[in-house]
């Protein structure tokens, strides 16, 4: 391993993170490409993009970069093909991520096995209904863990889009994927440290030492961010479109007769968290529909999931970091920049991506509790050691 690459979301970054970035250590260098506002969920990060980079960085990474929006926020093959696109386009050479079961020969036989496109048709007839993860494995015929899709998904994205890019797999300890309330384990779920973050409890035992600081300043500046408070604004635009705008039908994940179950769901709830709840069924799972929504909000069309990224942004950097960005400039094929002037001239598909970043943005802003503008979010400066 010469330069390593890991695709990530650190929301937040804890204990278990940096143990995968420890046994990648001996790399000469650690990069990270981290989700920026919002994840795959379409939830919220609870902090913004520098914050979470910094705790990163003070653990174990050389360089962290902001994954765009919408690909961030996108459901696993996106997510997947864009951060190898991107990855690849900067000279990494072996990609290191997180596993359920953590064997690669397990993972790359799921992969060669992996339907292409509609896999809902090709799935069994019992199974059109159940949620996506269900349907994908249902049709390998494998009782594979869900947090697997990911990894499958980054093999498969590898064998695309950088033949020559090398898996590193390391196996999942501690809380069960998901878990949703936080247990004295050395490796928490994320899931169960955000529940506990929203409730106002103590996480720092699950928070590497070394980032601490850099937690606590942060909650204390911002916050901890909620998509729920973007529930006005999703019910103000499902109840204010009548019989319905045909242009949400050019929507990303909006498809299948999803858009009208939210706009009808809208009537009869009063927040997120219940317009949520009364959309979901066994196929639109929690995570389809949040991504639905944030979606409409931004407007993100199907091709803004296609198209490749252009840029990443610079979010914090060591010594090391900075040598691999110098050492590659030459030969990168996907942009690093570090303010949004950077953008200007790389053409009309970055344009495109600047534009959804901005909006993802003056989204992200309203998600605190604490002022926070886009304009602040916009303009943050890089953490640099």
């Amino acid at each position: 391993m010469k330069h390593v690459g890991i695709i990530c979301e650190y929301n937040p970054f804890h204990t278990g993170h940096a143990r995968l970035l420890g046994a990648v250590r001996d790399a000469k260098t650690v990069v990270c490409l981290m989700s920026g506002d919002f994840t795959q969920r379409g939830e919220a990060a609870i902090l913004p993009p520098v914050s979470r980079a910094a705790m990163a960085l003070a653990s174990g990474a050389d360089l962290v970069l902001q994954l765009p929006f919408p690909f961030s926020a996108s459901s696993a093959r996106y997510f997947a093909t864009a951060g190898v696109r991107a990855l690849g386009g900067l000279g990494i050479d072996t990609l290191a991520f997180g596993s359920e079961c953590g064997d690669i020969e397990v993972l790359a036989s799921l992969a060669a096995r992996a339907p292409e496109g509609d896999y809902r048709k090709k799935a069994p007839h019992v199974m059109q209904n159940t949620g996506d993860a269900a349907a994908y494995f249902a049709t390998l015929g494998e009782n594979v863990s869900s947090n697997d899709i990911l990894a499958v998904e980054y093999l498969r994205a590898m064998a695309r889009e950088a033949p020559d890019m090398v898996p590193f797999a390391v196996g999942r300890k501690g809380a069960e994927y998901r878990q949703t309330v936080l247990k004295k384990e050395e490796y928490p779920s994320a899931t169960a440290l955000r529940e506990a973050l929203t409730a106002g409890e103590d996480v720092e035992a699950y928070i590497p030492s070394e980032a601490r600081e850099i937690f606590r300043e942060s909650v204390t500046r911002y916050g901890i961010a909620d998509t729920a408070r973007l529930g006005s604004a999703l019910l103000a635009l499902l109840r204010t479109d009548g019989a319905g705008n045909s242009a949400f039908d050019e929507i990303a994940e909006c498809g299948g007769g999803l858009y009208r179950r939210l706009q009808k769901a809208a009537w009869g709830t009063g927040d997120y968290a219940a317009l949520c709840g009364a959309a979901a069924t066994k196929r639109y799972t929690d995570g389809r529909i949040r991504r639905a929504l944030l979606y409409l909000l931004a407007g993100v069309k199907k091709e803004d999931l296609a198209a490749h990224p252009i840029y990443v942004r610079l979010l914090a950097a060591n010594a090391r970091g900075r040598e691999f960005l110098a050492e590659t400039m030459k030969r990168r094929t996907v942009h690093v920049v570090t303010k949004q002037a950077d953008i200007a001239g790389l053409g009309t598909c970055a344009a495109r991506q600047r534009e959804l970043s901005l909006r993802a943005d003056g989204l992200f802003a309203l998600c605190f509790a604490n002022t926070v503008t886009p304009h602040a979010l916009q303009t943050a400066k890089p953490y640099l050691l």
